[in-house]
């Protein structure tokens, strides 16, 4: 009786993609997804990519290591305060916006999704981000939701833009993040 109360509580068999994306399972349960879970554009430019988080460099633009190597990612659909640079002060939320994208990116690692154009005219790399399953997990709108971003929709890649704006409408009505500690 106690090897089958045993045999019912072991966890079933995984596929490790980990180790087919050549990177190292981390236990934060990310190599658990199939990619085809994710949300993405219909017609994506690249297939979802399991991502190691390399530095944040502000609100919607963080660098990655993926199979191509390091890649700066410009987060689709969100726009953050920009940081001041050479002297200049930093917009208002700024500094907020970089720390809730490190706290959201704080495990290491996270899925790249992308719609149907990969690379901007800076030729960073356009892609969806998520750290798990759910729009909570969804950095976009997440950043949304909290009020460190606002909208950005750029044609062809709009496949979530009535969820962004629905997300950036909420928190401005509500006062949220930088819609009330902005406000002029």
């Amino acid at each position: 009786m106690m090897w089958l109360l045993f045999w019912a509580c072991t966890a079933p068999e995984t596929v490790d993609t980990a180790a087919d994306s050549g990177t190292p399972d981390t236990g934060d349960g990310l190599d658990l997804i199939a990619p085809e879970e994710l949300p993405q554009a219909k017609m994506p430019c690249r297939e979802p990519e399991l991502s190691t988080l390399e530095s944040v460099v502000d609100g919607d633009t963080a660098w990655f290591t993926t199979s191509r190597g390091s890649e700066l990612v410009r987060f689709i659909g969100i726009d953050t305060p920009e940081k001041g640079y050479d002297g200049e002060p930093s917009e208002c939320y700024a500094e907020e916006a970089k720390d809730r994208a490190e706290d959201l990116l704080s495990g290491g690692r996270a899925w790249l999704t992308f719609d149907e154009e990969c690379a901007d005219h800076y030729d960073r790399t356009l892609s969806y981000v998520h750290v798990g399953l759910g729009e909570q997990y969804f950095v976009q709108r997440a950043m949304l939701q909290g009020g460190f971003a606002t909208a950005f929709a750029v044609s062809p890649n709009t496949t979530f833009e009535s969820d962004f704006s629905e997300d950036e409408s909420l928190a401005n009505a509500g006062g949220v993040g930088l819609w009330g500690a902005c406000a002029n």
